[in-house]
């Protein structure tokens, strides 16, 4: 049983976000998936004090619901990510959660995962939640295979057409990578090479000055820093853990 974890950025449990979300997620074979739909005002959050301590113990130190959050994410086969739009950005709610993971951006902690990436909007901003999301995506580590934008004006979702086929090619890619081992795509490798640099940048400071970095451990105690790609990083990690 593969499992499916959504995060819907919005408070909204039977809004359009949530709806275009269940729409394309529960017509997967049941026997299959296991879906775990999420919501912020489910979790006991507090704002990012920008404190930096994450970066050096790869921890975030505010005591609160973030790391129960951060378990289901990571404990998915599949992680689904969604927002509707509000003044052409992701929601709040959305953006404090990534906040609070932002240590996760200089460590690809999502190692390959697929994601899909869905929004929902009124009559514009078709790309001002999926674009950015994507590339945070892409530097957390998640393999982006499907993203989508649903608007009112045009009335997409209460188009039955369209919803079928959306939900159509969204499923069979997601029924797909749910067979597969971690992937990485050329953006993945383009965010490995430029955060791997900056992790031997860190070594050589650490080293000379004895700054703490629990970026640059996790790099280390992963075995990233010694792959040349993140291709190659991912198919020892499954060798290790005595995949195929």
């Amino acid at each position: 049983m593969k499992k499916v974890v959504a995060l819907i950025g919005s408070r909204q449990k039977k809004g359009n976000t949530a709806t275009f979300v269940k729409t394309i997620l529960n017509k997967l074979p049941k026997d299959e998936f296991e879906i775990e739909y999420l919501f912020p005002q489910e979790f006991q959050l507090s704002h990012c004090t920008g404190c930096h301590t994450c970066f050096k113990k790869a921890k975030c130190v505010v005591k609160d619901d973030l790391e129960i959050l951060q378990e289901k994410i990571l404990s998915s086969d599949i992680f689904v990510i969604s927002s509707p739009v509000y003044l052409h950005y992701m929601t709040a709610d959305l953006k404090l959660i990534l906040d609070r993971c932002s240590w996760w951006a200089h460590t690809l902690r999502l190692q390959g995962k697929p994601v899909v990436v869905l929004s929902t909007c009124n009559s514009n901003g078709h790309k001002s939640v999926i674009e950015p999301l994507s590339k945070i995506m892409n530097w957390m580590g998640g393999n982006v295979i499907a993203t989508c934008n649903g608007s009112q004006f045009p009335n997409q979702l209460e188009n039955e057409l369209w919803l079928e086929e959306v939900s159509t090619e969204i499923q069979k890619r997601m029924i797909a990578f749910s067979k597969l081992v971690p992937q990485s795509n050329e953006f993945l490798e383009a965010t490995f090479s430029a955060i791997k640099q900056s992790m031997l940048e860190q070594k050589e400071l650490i080293q000379e000055f004895g700054i703490k970095s629990g970026e640059l451990e996790y790099w280390q105690e992963t075995g990233m820093l010694e792959c040349n790609t993140f291709k190659e990083y991912l198919s020892s990690r499954v060798f290790s853990q005595g995949g195929v």
